[in-house]
């Protein structure tokens, strides 16, 4: 057990390390941030009109975050961690989920835009729903609320309550999409639980390819350019009707002879002798 425990810290320092690549510089920022979803809103005003308008909310945790997470599950995955010892695995997502709250900790007492400050707010909230579990929700429960605290400073009010609806819905999303990809990292209550989130399967029209009616919730969509959204469109209108191919009639049993066949039975049908008793 000592060996496995030298072997994961190892890999733990190289997660912090990956981890790092994420500041608030305008660098990072640039790299780090994913596309984000678009979303409708409809408001009514001061004169009792509907008012629509287009606010921009993070789908997926940011880059070095998830990168890291997922190259550190893949060596561990590698290794077989069925074959771990029982009291390996549960500190191992301890020390990430404490390595994760050190370095936003240190991201957080900076000055940040409300972008910035939206994205890990996102982050915080996804490693809180996959990584903290009913046993150690108590260890983190008071750093995770002054470090919420800290980025929601960074955010108008109003517009953090707009956004913190949309916000929640799509960091259950994203923790159901990577719970397979990070399963020896996530505690097996939380499984369970993110398991039962039920995810929406309807086709989005930011998706480079026109897949089947009910994708697969693991994978994140690809973004698609505006001028090709009428042809994926037009794709996806097709119903599997058009789809299938014409049937293929049945021959008749004289249509299946050959020509030998049929030429050789004319021959002996014209002969009256044949066939008859001498």
């Amino acid at each position: 057990e000592e060996l496995f425990n030298i072997w994961i810290s190892s890999k733990v320092s190289q997660f912090t390390a990956s981890l790092s690549s994420l500041t608030s510089t305008a660098a990072s920022i640039l790299t780090s941030l994913p596309a984000w979803d678009k979303v409708t809103i409809s408001e009514t005003g001061d004169s009792d009109q509907e008012i629509t308008s287009i606010i921009s909310i993070p789908p997926s945790p940011s880059l070095p975050l998830i990168t890291s997470l997922l190259s550190l599950a893949s060596t561990i995955h590698r290794s077989h961690p069925s074959s771990f010892p029982q009291s390996l695995l549960s500190p191992t997502t301890i020390n990430i989920v404490q390595t994760i709250l050190s370095h936003y900790s240190t991201l957080s007492s900076q000055t940040l835009t409300q972008n910035v400050a939206l994205q890990l707010l996102f982050d915080l909230h996804f490693t809180q729903t996959l990584l903290v579990s009913r046993d150690t929700k108590d260890q983190f429960s008071t750093t995770l609320s002054t470090l919420l605290s800290c980025l929601e400073t960074n955010i108008d009010p109003f517009d953090l309550s707009v956004f913190s609806p949309h916000l929640h819905s799509r960091v259950k999303k994203a923790a159901a999409r990577c719970v397979s990809g990070l399963g020896c990292l996530v505690p097996a209550d939380r499984v369970a639980i993110i398991s039962s989130y039920k995810i929406s399967t309807t086709q989005d029209s930011h998706n480079i390819l026109c897949v089947e009616p009910q994708p697969c919730p693991r994978f994140q969509l690809l973004p698609l350019s505006t001028a090709s959204l009428a042809k994926v469109s037009a794709k996806a209108a097709l119903s599997p009707a058009h789809l299938q191919l014409p049937a293929v009639e049945k021959k008749t049993a004289a249509g299946n002879k050959s020509p030998v066949h049929q030429t050789a039975a004319s021959f002996f049908g014209s002969m009256p002798w044949f066939g008859t008793n001498s």
